[in-house]
């Protein structure tokens, strides 16, 4: 465990360390207060002793690092005596491009800061502690998904991918318009969790850009063992696709039918598709049980090629939309080399960053879809084609965020109109963007 109180008031204590078990598996003291905290921050009850240790578990198989900061003299009684105000976590998520390329990001997770201390630095204090290690350990770019929508722009993280909860309703969506293939097949959940399904998101991660990969703790929900409250999970079903009867698996889903008023629904846990095949079959058959009145799915992308399917358009509602995953570049060579480019030409793009870690002019050349980073000076003020926030290059990386967009908000300036369009169709992504896992 250290202490980290450079730039920081007295009043707190900012703590870095790896979350820990005893001998039984449980979460060591520090580990199960920093638990609490979280739990709090985010209203859930406290863990029982089996799930705190599941977690806890969790927590060190994915190589976690927490940060807690702590008040350095609490009120006797309170929480703050042993619990941290303020919670973070980070650790390492690979991010995929969709053509096999990945890039290891820095995932940032289970952010609070308690109501009594708000407005104190507590997440700035945190944040930038973060971001300076994530550089030191050679990220070159940060993560994160969130709860709420108007955080994490000022620490210079821009909204990469949406997603939509939608639902559709049974009684005017089939026949599709055109024949699905292959084979469905109902499976127990046991069966899928033996492998079936992690073969399947592996191959639905390389050729999904943005997709990435999953925590430990994530499987056994997805997989119908617990549900989001951990404890054991009822009713939950899970069927594959194949091309047909013979080949190998290549799409899940696993669901469960929830009665609510006058409506009952089947709830989609996790649609994962190797090809687009599966993914239209899949939804075929949850559409085709009987005894429910919608088909309800929390993770849609926004040009889901089911409304193209249906045979009623108008059956496909959009019931929230909302951003999903979030990207905050700390190496700017690092990120715009990793990925691969759908057309070739040369930019020049000034990048300002508060933080400073992406601040400077970069040259992009990019040539047989390769791209090639130079910097040309470490101010944003020098000549350039395009100018932007370093949020606004987060948003851009993955091409689900068009620069025309961003110019017409007035988030990028370029030298010429012309920019953004050619921008636009260098960052085009082999498919839409698509995040199916949430950390």
């Amino acid at each position: 465990m250290a202490s980290i109180n450079d730039e920081f008031t007295t009043r707190f204590d900012l703590r870095e360390f790896t979350p820990s078990t005893d001998a039984d598996g449980a979460p060591d003291a520090q580990t199960a207060d920093w638990m609490e905290a979280v739990g709090m921050g985010f209203h859930e009850a406290s863990a029982s002793p089996e799930l705190a240790s599941r977690m806890a578990a969790n927590f060190i198989a994915d190589q976690e690092t927490f940060l807690g900061v702590y008040v350095t003299d609490p009120v006797p009684g309170s929480v703050d005596t042993t619990w941290p105000a303020g919670t973070f976590t980070w650790f390492r998520k690979e991010l995929s491009w969709g053509d096999g390329a990945t890039v290891d990001t820095q995932a940032i997770s289970a952010v609070t800061v308690r109501p009594t201390e708000r407005r104190r630095g507590i997440l700035r204090a945190m944040m930038t502690h973060a971001l300076d290690r994530g550089v030191q350990e050679g990220y070159a770019m940060a993560s994160l998904t969130a709860s709420e929508g108007t955080i994490y722009r000022r620490f210079g993280f821009g909204c990469a991918i949406r997603e939509r909860a939608v639902r559709v309703r049974r009684n005017r969506a089939l026949p599709f318009v055109a024949p699905t293939s292959g084979v469905v097949s109902v499976v127990p959940t046991t069966w899928l969790a033996e492998g079936v399904g992690k073969g399947v998101f592996t191959r639905f991660h390389e050729r999904t850009p943005g997709s990435m990969v999953r925590n430990a703790g994530t499987w056994p929900v997805v997989f119908g063992e617990y549900g989001s409250d951990g404890e054991k999970a009822k009713g939950v079903r899970a069927a594959v696709h194949r091309a047909s009867a013979a080949d190998e698996v290549d799409g899940y889903v696993t669901w469960r039918v929830k009665e609510s008023g006058d409506e009952t629904a089947i709830e989609v846990l996790d649609l994962v598709y190797a090809t687009d095949q599966a993914y239209l079959s899949l939804w075929e058959f949850l559409l085709s049980i009987d005894l429910n009145d919608v088909v309800r799915y929390n993770r849609s992308r926004l040009d889901d090629p089911i409304v193209a399917a249906l045979g009623d358009n108008r059956a496909y509602d959009v019931d929230h939309e909302e951003d999903h995953v979030w990207l905050r570049v700390l190496d700017v060579a690092a990120s715009l080399s990793s990925r691969p480019f759908a057309v070739d030409g040369t930019l020049v793009l000034s990048v300002s960053d508060a933080l400073g870690h992406a601040t400077g002019t970069f040259r992009l050349d990019v040539v047989s879809g390769v791209g090639t980073v130079t910097r040309e000076s470490d101010s944003a003020d020098a000549p350039s084609d395009v100018q932007l926030d370093v949020a606004d290059l987060g948003a851009l990386l993955l091409g689900s965020v068009s620069p025309v967009t961003l110019a017409a908000a007035g988030l990028l300036r370029a030298t010429d109109p012309a920019v953004p369009v050619l921008l636009r169709a260098m960052l085009l992504p082999v498919r839409t963007p698509h995040g199916i896992t949430y950390f």
